[in-house]
């Protein structure tokens, strides 16, 4: 009998160190499972960024030839046209180079956005910042040719259509029993002031 009530606190004590194990164990199991799921989600995440950094390097050396090809031509003069098919044909090659500094413009977009997707950001130099200073140094030089070339290009071709009319207007003159003559005195009026306007913006091309 006595040995019976010797052996239940023992049974108990056994039952008690058993289930703290237990519940050592699964505290460890837990915490093993947790530092796991972590790691994954590490590892997944700089697998990604070198991705998006991966895409960030693609489209910044994509870039750069171009870059630098546009500053040479955004540097070198443009050659003034002789007469107006000069000068729309001049026209015709300033707008490719704008449609050309917008296109490329979105490689460097992508390269900046991929660069933002990243979690873990690089100590790397982000070049697309120096890249955008220049790019938009280019743009501005390309729009204003656009904008004095057009100006050229419609003065010029004002030009034309008056010429046109006032060597009518003088060719009917000798069968023309009364001519105009204060009528063409305004058109010459009016062509030279064009014809100054369009010397003008000559050069400034």
């Amino acid at each position: 009998m006595l040995q019976q009530v010797t052996r239940e606190p023992e049974e108990g004590q056994t039952n008690e160190t058993a289930l703290n194990h237990m519940r050592e164990f699964q505290t460890i199991k837990d915490t093993i499972m947790d530092l796991h799921e972590k790691v994954e989600m590490e590892a997944g995440s700089i697998t990604q960024d070198q991705k998006y950094f991966a895409d960030y390097l693609y489209g910044v050396k994509n870039f750069k030839p171009w870059m630098e090809e546009a500053e040479t031509v955004a540097k070198t003069a443009l050659v003034k046209p002789a007469k107006l098919e000069d000068a729309l044909g001049l026209m015709e090659t300033v707008k490719q180079f704008q449609e050309a500094c917008l296109g490329n413009k979105g490689k460097l977009d992508a390269a900046a956005d991929s660069r933002s997707h990243m979690e873990k950001q690089t100590k790397a130099d982000n070049e697309v910042e120096t890249l955008n200073g220049r790019w938009d140094s280019v743009k501005k030089v390309v729009d204003e040719r656009v904008t004095k070339v057009q100006a050229l290009c419609d003065t010029w071709t004002e030009l034309k259509t008056m010429t046109e009319g006032l060597t009518e207007k003088i060719a009917a003159i000798p069968g023309d029993n009364l001519p105009d003559v204060k009528s063409l005195e305004e058109i010459f009026v009016k062509f030279k002031a064009v014809n100054e306007t369009k010397v003008k913006l000559l050069s400034e091309i």
